[in-house]
């Protein structure tokens, strides 16, 4: 009997112990668990010069985060098609609101629809150009439904918190004609939005100008642009295309510090010259910058 109540002592205690730690005493399950943030992405565009080109439409199918040194995917993201084009002068598409593990982030990587080529007929899916006429060809987009095109730039989720970044696209850099293809190679750069400010101009003496004519505005961090400059102005941060009507351009997502401002002249597409310069003009944090361009004098 004294071994049978010896017994039953110990049967009581393990269960006990077992209750404890399974009310959490000691357990790790909770404690351990990834803190997570808000990452809301949006994207725009710069200009592009060719008058025929109407459309440069993209299928986005997924989007995908390097963290910790891994590639994951966003979840609950929903694929989309846009024109690129519809996204300028300071407008933006909204492309979710994802919920990912809180930390540092260096880049994110777009993966699209990918055109097929079955002998001499292409297919035309939804990553396309369409020209002037109304004609379209397929946007081929090499790896870019394997490993996607990445996004460069430093942003940071906080726990429970939401960081607003916006991923800036260049079709003008990123559209290239190879023969008779026409592939995607994106020029892209991630801005957070708050920490960004923006550049509205007018170039005052428009009027001088033929209806043929074209001006674009680049904008270069300060003392980086110089007379070697190459014509498709790769240095540039970002670019504006002038409203020939009546002057204005819109330089957005410019992160914060001094700009030089160079307005390129383009006569039915084709560049002819440097018109203006305009030295260090600053930009601040979620704040407007006025910039009057006269390219005459």
């Amino acid at each position: 009997m004294k071994n049978f109540h010896k017994l039953i002592g110990i049967v009581l205690s393990l269960t006990i112990m077992t209750l404890i730690s399974g009310c959490g005493g000691g357990g790790t399950s909770d404690t351990t668990s990834t803190p997570t943030g808000t990452l809301s992405l949006s994207i725009t565009d710069k200009p592009l010069l060719d008058k025929n080109i109407t459309a440069v439409n993209i299928a986005v199918i997924g989007i995908e985060y390097h963290h910790d040194g891994n590639w994951s995917e966003v979840e609950d993201f929903n694929a989309t098609t846009f024109n690129l084009l519809d996204l300028q002068n300071g407008k933006s598409l909204h492309l979710g609101d994802f919920v990912l593990p809180a930390g540092k982030y260096t880049q994110i990587r777009f993966m699209l629809a990918i055109p097929e080529k079955k002998g001499d007929v292409k297919s035309n899916p939804d990553c396309n150009i369409t020209f002037e006429d109304n004609s379209s060809v397929p946007l081929f987009v090499p790896s870019g439904g394997q490993s996607g095109y990445k996004a460069i730039g430093v942003f940071e989720i906080e726990a429970d918190a939401k960081v607003e970044v916006t991923a800036d696209w260049d079709a003008s850099r990123s559209v290239v004609v190879a023969g008779d293809k026409y592939i995607l190679k994106p020029v892209i750069r991630l801005v957070i939005n708050e920490l960004s400010g923006w550049i509205n101009g007018t170039v005052v003496d428009v009027a001088d100008y033929n209806i043929t004519d074209s001006l674009v505005v680049y904008a270069y961090k300060d003392n980086n642009y110089t007379e070697d400059e190459p014509e498709d102005f790769l240095n540039a941060v970002s670019s504006g295309k002038v409203n020939m009507t009546d002057g204005n351009f819109t330089l957005a997502f410019l992160g914060a510090g001094l700009y030089d401002l160079v307005t390129a002249h383009y006569d039915d597409g084709n560049f002819t010259g440097v018109v203006d310069i305009e030295d260090d003009v600053p930009v601040e944090k979620a704040t407007e910058t006025i910039v009057d361009v006269n390219t005459s004098d």
